[in-house]
């Protein structure tokens, strides 16, 4: 914590009145000082928390991006089997069984050679 004024100017307790009033003065000149000291402290401060700011949100934009670009890549991949899935699904259940043997035949066929 900063120190006060009087423990900047090393007030001591007065022994008579001239050293009073020079106490007196020296802590009147040095407040205005002080003061602007805990100005530019304080904008400072702010400056630093500001700039963790801005990087937190870039962080959370980043996240953001990452998981639209995932949802996206899951929704087309997903499209072309829910495409598939929907015209086997309409077939006649006796033309999908020869259609699966086939592909199987021709996968053994290609794998044997």
């Amino acid at each position: 914590m900063p120190k006060t004024i009087e423990e900047q100017c090393s007030a001591v307790a007065p022994s008579n009145g001239a050293a009073v009033e020079a106490d007196v003065i020296a802590l009147l000149g040095v407040a205005p000082g002080f003061a602007l000291a805990l100005t530019y402290l304080t904008a400072a401060q702010s400056t630093g928390v500001l700039f963790e700011n801005a990087v937190a949100n870039a962080q959370r934009q980043n996240i953001i991006a990452q998981s639209a670009l995932n949802e996206g890549i899951l929704h087309t991949y997903s499209v072309g089997s829910m495409a598939a899935a929907n015209s086997i699904a309409h077939m006649d259940p006796k033309e999908v069984e020869p259609v699966d043997e086939s592909l199987l035949d021709t996968l053994r066929r290609y794998f044997s050679r």
